[in-house]
């Protein structure tokens, strides 16, 4: 990937360190000032990914939204402003901790689950108030899915996988009709894309989240069924069923829908990364 002209000035100033986690395609450095501090993030995506801007696009308004309710969130620091199209890179600050699916987080594995509910209920608790409302309902998740499945991407992400040779339109069409029998659901503000490598913990317990560019009120079950899915993940042996019942019941079984978290499992299918050309 072609580098910004501003991440090769960082690049020259500071000293920068690649972080190879997730699967979105962008490229992430973390970036340190003079002292060897870490003090900010870079993420940039290729020029030949217009799918990956506009989602850079979209987390850039997110994040913003979501330091309004007084999370431990990043601060978008500067981005690209192009006329022809959606920015191509940002640069937020830092925060600490490492994410949850490291080997250093995963040796307590009882404590780090127990964190993991506690964010999520901190954020399904947040107050939207006079805060405009960014909705990320079953409804917007499905417009975006159509699109995603008009242009190929889904047919893509599905590649060697067990859906391969689905006809993602038809299973889109099956999953809507789901939706529709769900009827009114609740809504709260969700992460988005709550998995163990958008959560941060620190030494003394404290959490931060990252990745914010699904974030917006929706269904509670959307972050439920993300971090079980990350939990029971093969990218993630070291957890596994016991965790991802001890995060439910940590969380609130009382406020678990079994049907509702299958549902989000079958809506999340159609947002898996897309692989390189």
């Amino acid at each position: 990937m072609e580098l910004p002209r501003f991440e090769d000035a960082v690049l020259r100033s500071l000293r920068t360190e690649e972080v190879h986690v997730g699967l979105s395609g962008a490229r992430v450095f973390r970036m340190y000032d003079h002292a060897d501090r870490p003090v900010a993030v870079f993420k940039g995506v290729p020029p030949d990914r217009p799918d990956l801007a506009r989602e850079l696009d979209g987390e850039i308004s997110r994040t913003a939204w979501m330091a309004r309710f007084g999370l431990a969130t990043p601060r978008v620091l500067e981005h690209e402003s192009r006329e022809d199209g959606p920015p191509r890179w940002v640069v937020s600050s830092h925060l600490p901790g490492v994410p949850a699916h490291e080997p250093e987080t995963a040796r307590e594995h009882p404590r780090l689950v127990e964190l993991l509910a506690e964010a999520a209920r901190t954020i399904h608790a947040s107050e939207v108030g006079a805060v405009e409302v960014v909705r990320e309902r079953l409804a917007e998740q499905l417009e975006r899915a159509r699109k995603r499945v008009a242009a190929g991407l889904v047919q893509r992400s599905w590649q060697g996988s067990r859906y391969a040779g689905t006809d993602p339109a038809r299973a889109l069409a099956e999953v809507g009709h789901r939706v529709e029998r769900a009827g009114p659901l609740p809504e709260v503000v969700t992460h988005g894309d709550f998995c163990l490598p958008n959560v941060l913990v620190t030494a003394d317990g404290a959490w931060g989240l990252v990745d914010l560019g699904q974030a917006g009120v929706a269904d509670p079950h959307r972050d439920l069924a993300a971090m079980v899915g990350s939990l029971l993940s093969p990218l993630n042996p070291q957890f596994g069923q016991a965790d991802a019942d001890r995060f439910l019941d940590a969380y609130g079984r009382d406020r678990v829908d079994p049907e509702l978290l299958s549902l989000h499992f079958g809506v999340d299918d159609f947002f898996w990364p897309v692989p390189p050309a």
